[in-house]
């Protein structure tokens, strides 16, 4: 997998107001964002259990594809609001960008991947949404 940067940096000055209305825009983004990653998941888990041994190389390049700019632009989001969880928050999304890089890897190698482990990176995803994006939001919001 190559190294992905996130992008260029945000920075607002000091007395520059926050859009709202921007911020709505940027959760409907991201909801449909995480709606492609998940429905993703949710197509390769289909595939692998309907065809065992299937190498989903190409879906999983596709789908790490959407991940890091899912990650890069939501990661840029919260420095420039100065979001004091955002360390905690990156360091999961780069958990789950690694456990789906490593599955990508054993598919290109052609070793078999369960469906469940496949499962397993969209639990991930749906825990992130529950817990990280939700404290996000609420940091938003006050």
């Amino acid at each position: 997998m190559n190294q992905h940067t996130y992008g260029p940096r945000l920075s607002l000055a000091p007395d520059m107001p926050l859009d709202s209305s921007r911020i709505a825009e940027r959760k409907l983004t991201c909801d449909s964002r995480y709606r492609s990653i998940i429905g993703q998941l949710d197509a390769m888990i289909e595939l692998v259990r309907r065809e065992p041994g299937r190498n989903l190389t190409a879906e999983l390049d596709r789908l790490l594809e959407a991940m890091m700019e899912h990650v890069g632009s939501e990661n840029g989001y919260m420095e420039l609001v100065g979001f004091p969880q955002a360390t905690q928050h990156r360091l999961h999304h780069q958990f789950i960008c690694i456990n789906t890089a490593e599955l990508r890897h054993r598919f290109s190698k052609g070793q078999d991947v369960l469906p469940d482990e496949l499962a397993d990176i969209r639990l991930l995803w749906l825990e992130h949404i529950h817990v990280q994006d939700r404290a996000f939001e609420e940091f938003l919001a006050a």
